[in-house]
């Protein structure tokens, strides 16, 4: 399992031409529950996925994402939206875990306050958090299933906003996700900085 996991996310890798074929429903799904199931801070689950295979949208996405041309060409688009509505479904929800009362309250009271506090950009930015944490999990169930994907972070947020009709109180555009089946497989040996640059121990 651990050697399949590390091949998957050694695999992974940001493609920019995709072939023709369209997605399956079934891959689209497994890929979909992948981020469906992903952790979140105070499991708030502070995301929606706008998800679309049709041509015409895509290429009208690809112009909201600076005509990259792989954003029209691929099998399909899921762009993740924040959620800024959490204060309003947070007790709620956590009423629906299997806790004592006593720790209902307790959270309640110790992050209630927390959540209310916060002005609409500092809860656009605590939900954009929540929403990469899913994006990691699509774009490897995505590899884990045979296909590609690319992360596309350069498009116009007003207008994609727009174009979903969102209700930019409650929620925003955060990233997109493009996946489909590599046009040629061109897997290039990842670079990345070295464990002693990156991982700093507090034994």
């Amino acid at each position: 399992m651990e050697d399949t996991f590390k091949k998957i996310i050694e695999q992974r890798y940001a493609c920019r031409e995709f072939g023709d074929e369209s997605i399956p429903k079934e891959q689209l799904d497994y890929i979909l529950e992948a981020g469906r199931l992903s952790p979140s801070s105070l499991g708030l689950e502070p995301w929606r996925f706008y998800v679309t295979t049709n041509k015409e949208r895509k290429q009208e996405i690809c112009k909201i994402a600076k005509n990259q041309n792989h954003v029209g060409a691929c099998g399909a688009i899921i762009i993740l939206v924040a959620r800024l509505d959490f204060g309003e479904y947070f007790v709620e929800k956590l009423q629906k875990r299997n806790m004592s009362q006593e720790e209902l309250d307790k959270r309640i009271k110790v992050y209630k306050p927390f959540i209310d506090s916060m002005d609409i950009n500092q809860k656009y930015a605590y939900a954009r958090e929540q929403t990469f944490l899913a994006l990691g999990n699509l774009a490897n169930a995505t590899k884990a299933i045979g296909l590609d994907s690319c992360i596309i972070g350069g498009f116009d947020n007003d207008l994609l906003d727009s174009y979903l009709k969102l209700d930019v109180t409650k929620e925003r555009s955060s990233i997109i996700l493009v996946v489909g089946k590599a046009k040629i497989c061109d897997i290039t040996k990842k670079t990345r900085f070295a464990k002693e640059e990156i991982i700093r121990r507090l034994d």
